[in-house]
């Protein structure tokens, strides 16, 4: 895994590609007017959804949705595009959502390796990317963001070109340094410790980008992590903090482009959390842009779980709950 994530910039520029040839390929199957965006994805795969969701949302007026369960919404319709990602091409739950997407005739592209969301896309003449293979499909993440924001480039929905820029930028720039494992001394000695995460991000800027760093957290270094978003979390998660045991372990995602309200929010917060005695760690948010602070939460967090899985003896390529589970689902007819 380590290896794969030192291919960011190659991935997204794989999924650049892509979309080029996609575009060509199948510019007359997709809708010219677009009022509604949707994502179905589930656990790696539908990381990206989130990722384009918060830069959709900041930069254009068209509503997007993320669907993380088996049934579509009623407000997706004919006028919506909807993305269908699926590492495997086997989730169950995408597939219960294509299958409702293919007889409402609602105007839909899969993402994904095979398996039957290949199978029906094909029958049903739906527009497909065949992606190339990855390690895992938290690791193909480069090629559906590649993907994603060129395709709504090319289609002049969103700024997708300048967005994979600063994320290239940012590969380029901090990959080679994040090889060395003691650029992130600091928080492996703080963290190597606790076998509890608590990743806090800012809805609508970070939210997302914590997202991925506590699934990487739980996936790679088999860590117990779970993600809350400011402003929300200070109404009512601070509650918990008021009396524990084990001395909670805090990570706060955020950029420097935010309101005052907002930073204000934060800094009272931090400053309570120390003098409660929480450990609060803040990972280095480095670039010049929005865009590219953004990115940057994701490389540091994808090298920093791995070098924590290191360290806690933990094998990274395997998620045998996960493996369980499914052959749990066969047994109970989840298909």
């Amino acid at each position: 895994m380590l290896e794969e994530v030192t291919l960011w910039g190659k991935k997204l520029k794989d999924g650049m590609q892509l979309a080029h040839d996609f575009h060509f390929e199948h510019s007359a199957q997709l809708p010219k007017h677009i009022k509604k965006i949707a994502f179905v994805g589930m656990g790696g795969s539908g990381i990206a959804g989130h990722v384009v969701k918060t830069f959709l949302d900041k930069k254009t007026s068209i509503p997007t949705f993320i669907i993380d369960y088996p049934e579509v919404p009623k407000v997706v319709d004919s006028e919506t595009l909807v993305f269908t990602i699926s590492y495997s091409g086997n989730t169950w739950e995408v597939l219960e959502c294509v299958n409702t997407l293919v007889k409402n005739f609602i105007p839909t592209i899969a993402l994904t390796r095979g398996g039957k969301l290949a199978e029906i896309a094909e029958k049903n003449n739906m527009p497909i990317v065949l992606l190339p293979e990855s390690l895992s499909p938290r690791s193909a993440v480069g090629n559906f963001l590649g993907f994603i924001f060129t395709l709504l480039d090319l289609m002049g929905i969103l700024d997708g070109k300048n967005i994979l820029g600063e994320f290239v930028k940012q590969a380029d720039l901090y990959i080679p340094k994040f090889k060395d494992q003691t650029y992130f001394k600091d928080f492996l000695e703080k963290a190597s410790g606790s076998d509890f995460f608590h990743v806090w991000g800012v809805r609508g800027s970070s939210g997302a980008f914590a997202y991925r760093a506590q699934t990487q957290f739980n996936e790679n270094s088999k860590m117990q992590a779970t993600t809350s978003y400011f402003p929300e979390l200070n109404h009512n998660l601070l509650n918990g903090f008021a009396k524990f045991t084990e001395k909670p372990f805090v990570l706060l995602f955020a950029t420097e482009f935010l309101s005052a309200a907002l930073n204000a929010s934060i800094d009272a917060t931090t400053e309570l959390l120390k003098e409660i005695g929480v450990t609060l760690y803040k990972p280095p948010v480095l670039g010049d842009t929005w865009e590219g602070q953004l990115f940057h939460m994701i490389l540091w967090s994808d090298f920093a779980s791995c070098y924590l899985a290191k360290i806690r003896g933990v094998e990274i390529n395997q998620v045998e709950l996960i493996e369980r589970l499914k052959k749990l689902y066969q047994e109970k007819s989840v298909k």
